[in-house]
């Protein structure tokens, strides 16, 4: 997992840097020759010469492309300016949020983890949250795992090894950026659908605050009825991942694994390397190769899973192949389909949690 995700991240960051180089590269090159050395360490160039020299290839190639972008699609409108939200607001709003998530970690996890750790935290779920909304953007998958992995594996050249609490400060550290990754991504698919029905972002906003509170509250009750009906961790509730978080935990800060695990990790982690470059290579080509090159995540998932977890998502998949490909339809009905089974089994999964906490019999 974290060697898919630091491969995937790195591309991500790495990618806009090659785009923009090879963009202005024949704009430098040419300058280069146009100049002297003497000029351009001492900067004595005509500044719209420069300017001119180091763009003109460049804009002419990106105005054509818009222009025929424009002709063909049209400009896409913002919202008007009375339905965005004001910078004072998200400043506000940011610090006090902020504030909240440090006082609500040291309230609930007492003199465990320093407040300095915690703010380094929130600035690694900051930055590494932009990371996620674009990959969210870009691929439809907010590789959320990967990024709590990745603050796991910082927080190990942070906090020492001897320290009698590092597991709970790895684990909390990576929580907050799960956590953050995770909100971001789904406010970013919440505004964009806005967008496109035309809704007003701040009336959004105003609604996400609303929902946001009352679903902190109404999550705790739930919790806290599933806890008191049944057994978590246990047969029916082994919350998988937890023990992920767990060992990755303990491989980073190197407490209690077996010999020759973190060897053995390594190896894994050189594997998927390779393949996660290999698949990035080709679905930069557009490759039906790639295809069948797993990713580290993906594999990683199906290992620490149940069956009923990995077949169900292996019937879906068979089944949208089969309608996409086979029968040649469009995605529409299968993902209503889909919806509606999600919907089905989360309506289900209440009724059977209130009746089994009223002691109702059942098979």
């Amino acid at each position: 997992m974290l060697a898919d995700s630091l491969v995937s991240l790195g591309w991500l960051v790495l990618r806009p840097l090659i785009v923009y180089g090879r963009m202005w590269a024949p704009g430098i090159t040419k300058t280069i020759r146009q100049h002297s050395w003497t000029e351009l360490l001492t900067l004595k160039i005509n500044p719209n010469a420069r300017y001119a020299a180091l763009n003109n290839d460049s804009l002419e190639n990106e105005t054509r492309a818009r222009s025929k972008h424009s002709a063909a699609d049209g400009p896409e409108a913002d919202a008007p300016p009375e339905h965005l939200i004001g910078v004072r607001t998200t400043v506000i709003g940011l610090v006090l949020s902020l504030g909240i998530c440090v006082g609500a970690v040291h309230f609930t996890f007492a003199n465990l983890i320093p407040v300095g750790l915690t703010l380094l935290g929130l600035v690694l779920a900051l930055l590494l949250s932009i990371m996620g909304v674009r990959a969210l953007g870009e691929t439809d998958l907010n590789p959320v795992s990967g990024i709590s992995k990745l603050t796991q594996l910082l927080f190990a050249f942070v906090v020492p090894r001897d320290n009698k609490n590092a597991i709970i400060i790895n684990l909390i550290a990576g929580a907050l950026s799960e956590s953050g990754a995770l909100q971001a991504g789904d406010l970013m698919q919440d505004l964009k659908t806005g967008h496109l029905l035309g809704a007003a972002p701040n009336a959004q906003f105003y609604g996400q605050l609303i929902g946001s509170t009352v679903g902190a509250v109404l999550s705790a009750l739930v919790y806290r009825l599933y806890t008191n009906t049944y057994e978590i961790p246990g047969g029916l509730f082994q919350v998988p991942t937890g023990y992920v978080w767990y060992y990755t935990a303990k491989l980073v800060t190197g407490q209690g694994l077996p010999p020759k695990v973190a060897e053995f990790a390594l190896v894994a982690g050189l594997i998927f390397v390779v393949a996660t470059m290999l698949r990035i290579f080709g679905n930069s080509r557009s490759s039906r190769w790639t295809a069948f090159i797993p990713g580290g995540i993906a594999v990683a998932v199906g290992m620490y899973n149940t069956p009923s977890f990995t077949l169900a998502r292996t019937i879906g998949g068979i089944m949208h192949w089969y309608w996409k490909h086979y029968r040649k339809q469009q995605e529409t009905p299968i993902i209503v389909l889909a919806s509606g089974l999600i919907l089905g089994e989360g309506l289900f999964s209440i009724m059977n949690l209130l009746l089994a906490s009223l002691k109702v019999p059942h098979l």
